[in-house]
């Protein structure tokens, strides 16, 4: 028996042709509460709310275009017969690996041009991030989206058929793959959180950023079912993942190899 039989909705409500979201509420929710959490910390460093406002407002539209372009381009069948679907964000269609490159060089620019800490900045920011995720993957869960192979647990998530992949078409439920990154996110945030606390060089909490989610997603991309480009028969997303995890690695351990040489 499962929990849930009733398909979820994408459309909490709409006023005449004007549809209203759950993916858009999510995403404002997932970026205010990020955006809490850093000011946390960031007020413990004597930070001015309006910088951090600034900056916010460059990384969220550095972020959003980058998550936009990324998931286009790797899915590019689907919008080239309609390129204006490509503005439709509010139907879904972000990337989070996307969302980390534009929104990381809003970030390097940014700081550059008003001479601020980058690395201690990133630092502040990787909670937030990571909160952010475990609340924005909820936005799939509404979407239909992000889920894995039919499943009979209880939590099995139920999917309409037109989402369904071709080959099990017959199955009702499937694996809530964006519930598991959800709460492992939640946790990356809680440990990022106690690393700023206690002080933890920035580069390293910059690095466990990378290797948290890069091994949570490299993981959960083995189960997924949406279709995406592939290389040696691992998801592309997977090989990006890859990428984070070693320039973790390089964050944390570099400094300390140049710290022995001297």
């Amino acid at each position: 028996m499962y929990w849930f039989n009733n398909p979820p909705s994408a459309i909490i409500f709409n006023i005449g042709p004007i549809n209203f979201y759950w993916y858009g509420l999510i995403m404002i929710l997932a970026i205010a509460s990020g955006y809490c959490l850093t000011w946390s910390l960031a007020k413990k460093h004597n930070w001015k709310s309006n910088d951090l406002v600034d900056l916010a407002f460059n990384i969220i539209i550095g972020g959003l275009i980058g998550a936009r372009l990324y998931h286009v381009i790797i899915h590019w069948y689907d919008y080239s017969h309609s390129l204006i679907d490509i503005l439709k964000i509010w139907e879904g269609g972000l990337a989070i690996h996307g969302a980390l490159i534009g929104g990381g060089l809003a970030l390097l620019l940014t700081s550059h041009k008003r001479h601020w800490p980058l690395w201690q900045i990133a630092s502040w920011i990787t909670p937030g991030l990571a909160l952010g995720q475990a609340i924005g993957r909820w936005g799939n869960f509404f979407n239909q989206e992000l889920f894995g192979p039919p499943t009979n647990r209880p939590w099995g998530i139920p999917i309409d058929v037109i989402y369904r992949p071709i080959n099990t078409l017959i199955s009702t439920h499937y694996t809530p793959l964006f519930l598991y990154e959800s709460l492992a996110c939640a946790l990356l945030a809680i440990l990022l959180y106690y690393f700023n606390r206690r002080a933890v060089r920035p580069q390293s909490i910059i690095g466990t950023y990378f290797i948290g989610y890069g091994l949570i997603r490299l993981t959960i991309e083995f189960w997924r079912q949406d279709p995406t480009l592939y290389l040696l028969n691992w998801r592309w997303p997977q090989w990006i993942s890859c990428l984070m995890i070693f320039g973790g690695l390089w964050l944390i351990i570099y400094p300390l190899i140049l710290r022995q040489k001297h």
